[in-house]
């Protein structure tokens, strides 16, 4: 080893703590303490976020149905498969002979 490192640590040892070491262990503990409430409430959380989930869904099949019912029930001006095409250049020029 290098003598001059035992030195240094010698030197460092006979130094003052620096006062941010001084409330280490407790900021430790409070930020251990943080985690642990956070993860208690993880399961609330995730039935709220659940809920929510299935209040949107319940919501948007509810109204997606209502409006498809609405469409489905009026007749459609334009469409490429149908008989009747009011919008068709033939049917249109067939009236005006």
């Amino acid at each position: 080893m290098n003598d001059k490192l035992d030195e240094e640590l010698r030197a460092l040892r006979s130094e003052p703590t620096p006062a941010g070491y001084q409330q280490l262990e407790s900021r430790i503990w409070q930020g251990i303490e943080r985690v642990r409430q956070a993860r208690a409430a993880a399961p609330t959380m995730l039935a709220v976020r659940a809920a929510a989930v299935v209040g949107a869904l319940g919501l948007g099949v509810a109204s997606g149905g209502a409006t498809a019912a609405a469409v489905a029930s009026q007749s459609q001006e334009v469409s490429a498969f149908s008989i009747q095409t009011e919008l068709a250049p033939s049917t249109l020029l067939d009236h005006h002979e």
